[in-house]
């Protein structure tokens, strides 16, 4: 063997080891994945029956990532969960989901506001008014104004509060998938509501995403942008990511719940997340 052709071959080598070791050094990390429902995914797939009222799926986006990255997985998402419920009170019997992050955690994923802007809320809201009935509950213009000027802060109260914990950890934001059609015209079965009703949730949409899309880069930190990842995959799709309605009641979390993540979603969503962390 010539003496450059025995050098390239150990460079090689070289650069082989160091990427095993980096894999190495990836795997067994901890991993916490905070959030609302949208995260926890009821109704998709398999439930984790030790999370209770939270509804976590095992195959939410989380649950394949860490799956396939042999990460160490504190999946602490709930549904229903606002920023508050990750800052100061728990769900369910559990904690705030904030206990979970601890020095040692090098990867937190949040998916979080939805519910203090009350989003899906007032999808099932105007659903429920196709139904005629009348107990049907939205949010009033003046409330979501509210509710909009508060979200930023308190995200990155969020962000802030994991950074304190976890210093060494990678943060990355993820997006809520649409669930309304960027077609200004377009409804469907799957999406009862009327045309001015889709108007102003599709409005909500892209608020929530730009005040997302702010908080990324005002914080430094990554962005899974689900609205693109979700765009022509809404609830009137074939294809769709996103649920399309069904009346309000108890959950049982082992059927599909409307307006929320479907399997091709949380797999849409953790194959980006896969990709940004490959960066």
């Amino acid at each position: 063997m010539t003496r450059n052709r025995k050098t390239n071959v150990i460079g090689a080598m070289s650069l082989v080891l160091a990427g095993m070791m980096a894999n190495a050094s990836a795997e067994g990390e901890r991993y916490v994945s905070m959030g609302s429902s949208y995260a926890a995914g009821p109704g998709v797939g398999q439930r984790d029956t030790a999370s209770g009222g939270c509804g976590r799926s095992l195959t939410n986006y989380a649950r394949t990532v860490a799956q396939k990255r042999h990460l160490d997985l504190v999946d602490v998402a709930c549904s229903g969960a606002t920023t508050e419920n990750i800052l100061v009170r728990g769900q369910h019997g559990f904690p705030a989901q904030i206990e979970a992050v601890t020095p040692d955690t090098r990867l937190v994923t949040i998916l979080i506001g939805g519910n203090d802007i009350g989003y899906v809320g007032d999808l099932f809201g105007f659903s429920c008014r196709s139904e005629g009935k009348g107990d049907c509950k939205v949010s009033d213009t003046a409330q979501l104004e509210q509710r909009f000027a508060a979200l930023p802060a308190s995200l990155d109260r969020v962000i802030a509060a994991v950074r304190k914990r976890a210093p060494d950890a990678r943060i990355v934001l993820v997006g809520y998938l649409p669930a309304v059609p960027e077609d200004a015209g377009k409804t469907c079965a799957a999406l009862p509501l009327a045309r001015d009703e889709a108007q102003r949730m599709r409005a909500t949409t892209t608020r929530l995403t730009q005040v997302f899309e702010a908080a990324a880069t005002r914080n430094r930190i990554a962005l899974v942008q689900a609205s693109a990842l979700g765009a022509s995959h809404d609830a009137c799709a074939r294809d769709n990511y996103i649920t399309g309605y069904r009346p309000a009641r108890v959950p049982s979390w082992d059927e599909p719940v409307g307006y929320h993540p479907t399997q091709a979603g949380m797999d849409r969503i953790a194959q980006e997340l896969d990709r940004i962390l490959s960066q």
